[in-house]
């Protein structure tokens, strides 16, 4: 599909995603010389049977009253409409285009969002809810992935009208329309799951509490091994508690996702304005008026940069020095056997040296012994011949 020409003014060139209601394309705007987004929803195929301009009048209405409200955190709608694009009829909108990520692509580089940042975040989601609601307009397809992230902390919500219109159509056409049907399963409230009629602003509200649930814990509140099963837990099951799971957890904000969560519409926040508020009154948020929500965001995202920074250098100095320290201490070791050898080696042959000297003195001990002995010998032999002689009356002679 790529060089394709949308009525002769956008040219598609790049694939930026793609889902269960179409994909989105980078084009360029020929006539305004800029860079867009291009919507293309592919679900029209299976609408055949239905009358093709009834079909686009219905499309064209729903995007021009809901997908181009006035709202810094909605994405403003430039051009919509229906064209031919190999053989078949597509419809399509025009859009501006972000620099940015989704909340889809943030949850699954981060893991888990700190909870001041999230709180920020679904603070800007819930101004662009309350905005739509006021003007009578209901999402019904609020998930990570519908929620832009630009690169200077603003919150842009897409696919205004974009789920209402393929459910009131497929409904009409006689299709089967449940929520495994129209979006993601993970995000829907329980009457969606249900496929009930006359769904309001408070199924949206639902919708935040997934996203804000997923953001904290770092997973949707349900998971399971089909969208039929994850449905039915979203109807009839109680998510795990946050706080266990959360260091750190304001109870506000605990207490505000649980209601959000309810399965009962009627146990929800009224209204998105009033989660708003409720958002904006979360200790540690509350009382920071000098900042705007988006620069809230911001500054919360550059300390948390500057703190992985931070961290990753006291972690290098740490293992710098750790090793430095190592070294030192296995030289200092080497040196210390070194001397205790040298004192061993000293010791030894002093010891030895003393031994030698008391083996000789020994020795002259013995040979004094030995002599003292023989002298006693000979002077015992002179006494006896000496007496000798005196007996025998010799006289020594005289002169």
């Amino acid at each position: 599909m790529r060089g394709e020409m949308l009525e002769g003014r956008y040219r598609l060139e790049d694939r930026l995603g793609g889902g269960g209601m179409g994909e989105v394309w980078s084009a360029w705007d020929e006539r305004m010389r800029r860079w867009v987004a291009a919507k293309l929803v592919s679900a029209v195929p299976v609408l055949s049977g239905m009358d093709a301009e009834e079909i686009e009048s219905r499309f064209l209405a729903e995007i021009r009253s809901a997908g181009n409200l006035p709202h810094r955190h909605t994405v403003t709608v430039h051009d919509c409409g229906e064209t031919e694009i190999g053989g078949r009829r597509i419809l399509y909108m025009v859009m501006e285009r972000l620099d940015g990520r989704t909340l889809q692509e943030a949850f699954r580089e981060s893991g888990r969002v700190p909870w001041y940042v999230l709180v920020d975040w679904a603070g800007q989601v819930a101004a662009a809810l309350a905005a739509a609601h006021e003007r009578g307009v209901v999402h019904r397809d609020i998930k990570p992935s519908n929620v832009i992230l630009t690169a200077d902390g603003v919150i842009k919500v897409l696919d205004f009208g974009i789920a209402k219109f393929l459910g009131e159509t497929l409904y009409r056409a006689g299709r089967t329309v449940t929520g495994a049907t129209l979006g993601t399963p993970e995000y829907m409230s329980p009457e969606q799951a249900r496929g009930e009629p006359g769904i309001d602003q408070r199924s949206d509200l639902y919708s935040l509490g997934c996203l804000m649930y997923h953001g904290l814990a770092g997973e949707p509140p349900f998971r399971a091994d089909s969208p039929l099963a994850v449905l039915h837990r979203q109807i009839s099951e109680t998510p795990a508690a946050l706080a266990p799971q959360v260091r750190g957890l304001p109870e506000e904000l605990d207490t505000l996702i649980a209601a959000l969560l309810s399965k009962s519409p009627e146990d929800r926040p009224k209204s998105a304005a009033g989660v708003l508020r409720e958002l904006r009154h979360i200790p540690g948020i509350a009382g920071k008026q000098h900042f705007s929500w988006s620069d809230e965001g911001r500054q919360a995202v550059a300390l948390m940069d500057e703190a992985r920074v931070v961290a990753a250098t006291v972690r290098r100095e740490a293992v710098r020095k750790t090793e430095g320290l190592l070294a030192e201490a296995v030289a200092k070791a080497a040196e210390l056997e070194h001397r205790a050898a040298a004192l061993v080696d000293e010791a030894r042959a002093e010891a030895a040296e003393i031994r030698a000297g008391l083996a000789a003195v020994e020795d002259r001990r013995r040979m004094a012994a030995d002599h003292l002995a023989r002298l006693g010998e000979l002077l015992a032999d002179d006494r006896a011949v000496s007496l000798q002689e005196y007996g025998s009356g010799a006289r020594p002679a005289t002169p």
